[in-house]
């Protein structure tokens, strides 16, 4: 059966045309070829520029003349290693310096957030204070001053603060105790890798089988079950039952101070200390407010049925609020860790060797100025990509699991 287009009732005029500037579609193509034409304008004028110059990484392999200092390496001597292990250096220097601060500023993110919604006046305003006086701050004098203020205003190595020669504090750093390899059982710490996978293998057997498990125990016993504290339990006996019977795999190495520097024990560098604590504070006053805001865009209502059935505030707190709260603080808390990633080239303010400034020391010895900055700008994508990557992993997984 033929079906036709309904037509306009009689008498009525036809509806006008419309322009082709106003029709989306022509719109759509319009802006499209302006960004084609826009974009290969831009590379043609980078590569009139470039033209004529020889490009490679080569140099990378040749000696680097000049040595880094590294807390956790020995000084690596440049006269023996090339250019590209130098820059190795200084990626895992950034890399050691962005996981801490990740780490750091998020635990003291979400307890300074928690701690402006108390109900304490003073708690309250101390948070307050805080994230207002840090988030309002520019990172890199904030950097400045922990490190030509704060930690240059302590006393000098030969006056150095000594608690129980277990910690020193100087302008120097901090020196604390740190573990070395001992003989141990079987000659070495070989037999602890073992050991520890096969706890990991059963904490993680109790915990599947404490979830599997879970709603009917609930269900007999009225106690809530936690999989994963049975699971961390387990896995803390058996270290300590590998300790007792199998002999530590380490030994405790204290820190010694000779003439102007700590031996021995691992030292803290005034310019990493520095960093560190320019990114931990400053990020954490941006995840406090995330927190805040996350949890009160929440019903009042989840606070207050949590409350009616008997829950505890830290109850209410880790297993009603700031699970539900999660949606809405890993989406912005991922931008917060991107910004560490990157903010961490402001380590050049304090010469802390970070990728960035061993890569300019490498550019200003050797020129090459393009394939550097390209160098620098692929490591810190990839660094950028891997912390989207690993966040968006666990978004999915609390979009999945929450209630």
């Amino acid at each position: 059966m033929a079906t036709h287009a309904p037509q306009p009732p009689a008498g009525l005029p036809e509806p006008p045309e419309v322009p082709l500037v106003y029709q989306r579609r022509i719109r759509d193509l319009l802006i499209q070829a302006l960004y084609v034409a826009v974009t290969a304008l831009v590379i043609a004028y980078v590569v009139l520029q470039l033209g004529g110059r020889e490009y490679g990484f080569g140099f990378l392999n040749q000696p680097a003349s000049f040595d880094v200092g590294n807390q956790w390496l020995t000084n690596i001597d440049g006269t023996t290693n090339s250019r590209f292990t130098m820059y190795l250096v200084g990626v895992w220097s950034t890399i050691r310096v962005v996981v801490l601060a990740i780490a750091l500023s998020t635990v003291f993110g979400i307890l300074i957030g928690v701690a402006r919604l108390s109900s304490n006046w003073l708690v309250s305003r101390l948070a307050m204070l805080f994230v207002e006086t840090f988030r309002n701050a520019p990172l890199f004098v904030q950097i400045v001053l922990w490190y030509a203020v704060v930690l240059f205003g302590l006393p000098t190595i030969q006056n150095v603060i000594n608690v129980g020669d277990f910690l020193f504090l100087s302008n120097r750093g901090i020196a604390i105790p740190w573990t070395v390899p001992d003989g141990g059982f079987w000659g070495g710490p070989d037999w602890m890798v073992g050991v520890w996978v096969a706890a990991l293998f059963a904490a993680g057997g109790l915990a599947f089988w404490v979830r599997r498990r879970r709603q009917t125990a609930e269900r007999e016993t009225g106690k809530v079950q936690y999989p994963n504290r049975w699971a961390l339990g387990l896995f803390a006996a058996l270290a300590l039952a590998s300790f007792i019977l199998l002999g530590m795999p380490v030994a405790i190495d204290r820190p010694i101070v000779e003439g102007t520097t700590y031996a021995e024990g691992m030292a803290i560098y005034p310019e990493f200390a520095a960093l560190l604590l320019g990114l931990v504070v400053y990020t954490s006053a941006f995840v406090a407010e995330i927190v805040r805001g996350s949890i009160q865009a929440l019903p009042r209502g989840q606070t207050e049925a949590a409350s009616a059935i008997g829950l505890t505030a830290y109850q209410r707190l880790t297993t009603v609020i700031l699970p539900q709260a999660l949606r809405q603080i890993i989406p912005s808390v991922t931008n917060q860790y991107l910004n560490v990633s990157k903010n961490s080239s402001l380590a050049s303010g304090v010469s802390y060797f970070d990728l960035f400034f061993v890569a300019n020391i490498i550019q200003n010895k050797i020129g090459h100025a393009v394939e550097v900055f390209l160098l620098i700008t692929v490591t810190y994508m990839l660094m950028s990509l891997v912390i989207s990557l690993i966040m968006n992993y666990i978004n999915r997984r609390v979009t999945l699991h929450s209630v």
